[in-house]
């Protein structure tokens, strides 16, 4: 066990500095903030539970008030949840978006993330495999936490969670924490492959599903070939996320290391094994990972999965008492502890042997822990003398694996109601903190600092932009042929994030006393006064925080910092913040506006407030997740062709979904789980699957429906 070293220190003041000139400060430097009304109520708004089903194309974005910066160009994509009050957010449907800003305005394009799965479910919900009543309720898909599941056929893959730009294909991928990536056009927003095979997964439940249940990585890690210098044995880019499974009832659960080899378009994978103990690594979740010039970091995250919880979910949709106890019953805490698995990239050795999923190759992973739990960090790319620095986002208490439900009690003593249901119960019942945590793999040991502030680390919840951090910037800038501006100095070195606060209408009570040992008494919470939503900076180096408030009643989501377009002229760290905002309509509101709004931030002056608004009358986004940022230009080269004369990735979905292949798993699959059990026995199972599935309905849903969607490459 690694010695730990912890010490919550209060934030160093800010340094005295000389203005720089002007010529080096964002146009927008100059401009005023914006005074902002508040909203109807404190707390979250119904807005941020409703999405426009609509698809929108260049549809412009007025300016509501301010001006908008001429030097505020490129695009911001956006992933999320496409949700509706009464259904889990997390597992809703993917909406992806793009605001592109360019001189004389704005503009948004959005679209819904539509595997094949999606496709199958509309047409099996509407009955279309269906022999009755019976076979219709078995196959039709039931709405759970992680997400949307049929008994017969396995869970919907819906990315929804972020989107990330792989640079040695030139793709563009939106995650999520259950299924595979995929890669979608840049300009239509259309998804067009996963990446690898289903083959080349292992499954987080050994069933025969059509659509088995995967769990990743919602935030891979990509190392460029620029950061990493020339090396023989490493002459492309990689890609590092994870393929894992918590322990379950009817399993052990694993982990597993996997990259992408971009060179050959192969996933390997490695299974991590405790340094110390030499047992198997099975983690909880793997939310997020980064990767430094010689480790991958991964960490354990608050996102426990209850598969009793699920089950029940699925198995008994018309039950909801019945879901709700068995999800209080069975609900365990999240770790109060962050617990960090480095890997040296050195073991990372591929061979024939790594390509298996099911049984990969052993690889040494060492343990830390620190800090109070977490979802999102972030990793300096140099590690010299073996010490990793690591930015992390703190919320021991923060546990996403329940949705509010109609009629719970709160913390407050109040009601959930119905326009709430299905909102995740992401607000933490501890103060929030920032931490900077040293491992040093030579002593193995870990040394953290953190740092906290009251109006801004409540709630801390969705961690944006660790672009400046991870190197993610300088990558898309350079993709473009940008020279930088030079390493960016470490007084300068930040991360931007928001908070959602405390509200008490958002804590069930049954979530208070699952933490109570850790929270302790009630009277230690700002349950009647609560915290504001606010957007802040989080300077690395000195531990320091600026930022900005949100009025009484709006919610914000997922800053993203955008360079200025005067770059190089204007170093490449400074800029705009952009971010989503919601509340519900009041008189106050501008015209156009329907409460979700885009705000523009000035970077180096967050607590001034936005210095543009902008919306729409069809701008209708409710919550959002992550963003990332794509300099003008940019979107033009990724349709996921490499560079040179190499093919473009795309995996065949025909291929993927091959209904001989998969009717021979079902039909099979009691034999492989009881090998010793004459096949003649199973003859009941058989009769019934092919009852129940009605293979060749199925396969002409996947051949009409779904194939014409993914057409090969």
């Amino acid at each position: 066990m690694p010695d730990t070293e912890s010490v919550l220190k209060s934030p160093a003041p800010a340094a005295t500095e000389a203005s720089p000139s002007h010529s080096r400060e964002p146009d927008g430097h100059a401009l005023p903030g914006l005074h902002v009304p508040p909203g109807l109520r404190p707390g979250m708004p119904r807005n941020a539970m409703t999405t426009s089903p609509v698809e929108y194309v260049n549809e412009p974005l007025q300016v509501l008030a301010g001006a908008l910066p001429a030097d505020l160009q490129g695009h911001v994509y956006v992933a999320g949840p496409s949700v509706h009050a009464g259904s889990p957010a997390l597992a809703s449907d993917g909406l992806v978006m793009r605001l592109d800003f360019q001189v004389g305005g704005a503009r948004f394009t959005s679209a819904t993330m539509r595997t094949p799965s999606y496709f199958t479910r509309q047409q099996v919900d509407a009955g279309a495999t269906a022999r009755g009543p019976l076979t219709r309720l078995l196959n039709r898909f039931r709405e759970t936490t992680l997400a949307d599941v049929s008994l017969t056929l396995g869970p919907q893959e819906t990315p929804n969670t972020a989107p990330f730009l792989v640079e040695g294909e030139r793709m563009l991928l939106v995650t999520t924490d259950a299924g595979r990536p995929w890669a979608i056009h840049p300009k239509t927003l259309k998804a067009y492959t996963p990446l690898g095979y289903l083959r080349e997964w292992n499954r987080a439940l050994p069933t025969p599903w059509v659509f088995p249940l995967l769990q990743s990585t919602a935030h891979p890690a990509f190392d460029p070939a620029e950061r990493m210098g020339p090396r023989a044995d490493d002459k492309r880019p990689r890609l590092f996320f994870t393929n894992h499974a918590p322990k379950w009832p009817l399993g052990p659960g694993f982990t597993q290391l996997v990259s992408w080899d971009t060179e050959e378009n192969r996933l390997n994978h490695w299974k991590l094994m405790d340094a110390a103990t030499g047992e198997p690594v099975v983690a909880s979740s793997l939310h997020q990972i980064a990767a430094t010039r010689d480790y991958v970091v991964l960490l354990d995250a608050n996102f426990p999965i209850n598969f009793w919880q699920i089950a029940a979910q699925a198995a008994v949709p018309f039950l909801p008492r019945v879901q709700r106890a068995v999800e209080w019953l069975t609900a365990s805490p999240a770790a109060p502890q962050a617990v960090f698995w480095v890997v040296r990239r050195a073991d990372l050795q591929t061979s024939p042997g790594t390509l298996d999923p099911e049984n990969p190759p052993l690889v040494s992973a060492h343990r830390f822990q620190a800090g109070g739990g977490g979802l999102h960090f972030a990793a300096i790319h140099e590690n010299p003398d073996d010490v990793i620095t690591l930015v992390v986002g703190h919320s021991p208490t923060e546990d996403l694996s329940h949705t509010l439900e109609p009629g719970e009690l709160l913390i407050n003593g109040n009601r959930v109601q119905d326009w709430q249901a299905g909102m995740p119960t992401a607000v933490p019942v501890t103060r929030s903190s920032m931490g900077v945590h040293r491992i040093d793999m030579k002593r193995q040991r870990i040394q953290s600092n953190l740092y906290s502030h009251d109006d801004f680390t409540w709630g801390l919840t969705v961690f944006s932009n660790a672009g400046l951090v991870n190197g993610e910037l300088e990558a898309h800038l350079r993709l473009l042929g940008h020279v930088m501006n030079g390493k960016v100095p470490s007084k300068e070195l930040a991360l931007y994030l928001n908070s959602d606060g405390f509200t008490a209408d958002m804590v069930p009570e049954a979530l208070y006393q699952l933490y109570k040992p850790v929270v302790g008494d009630k009277s230690a919470l700002p349950i009647r006064d609560g915290r504001a939503a606010s957007f802040f900076k989080f300077f690395v180096d000195s531990g320091r925080f600026e930022g900005y408030v949100l009025p009484t009643g709006w919610f914000g989501f997922a800053p993203q910092f955008v360079p200025s377009a005067r770059f190089p002229q204007v170093p490449h760290w400074k800029g705009y913040v952009v971010a989503l905002v919601v509340s519900d309509p009041t008189p106050d509101l501008p015209e156009n506006s329907t409460g979700d709004e885009v705000w523009v931030f000035d970077s180096e002056d967050l607590a001034k407030g936005p210095i543009c608004r902008l919306g729409s009358r069809n701008f209708d986004v409710g919550m959002t997740l992550h963003t990332t940022f794509l300099p003008p230009g940019l979107p033009d080269l990724l349709e996921g062709q490499p560079p040179g004369n190499v093919a473009p990735y795309c995996v065949d979905v025909q291929q993927d979904l091959d209904m001989d292949a998969i009717e021979q798993a079902y039909l099979e699959w009691p034999q492989t789980l009881l090998p010793r059990v004459p096949p003649v026995l199973f003859a009941p199972w058989r009769l019934g699957v092919r009852w129940a599935l009605n293979f060749p309905k199925l396969r002409q849903v996947l051949q009409e429906d779904v194939f014409p969607h993914f057409p090969r490459r």
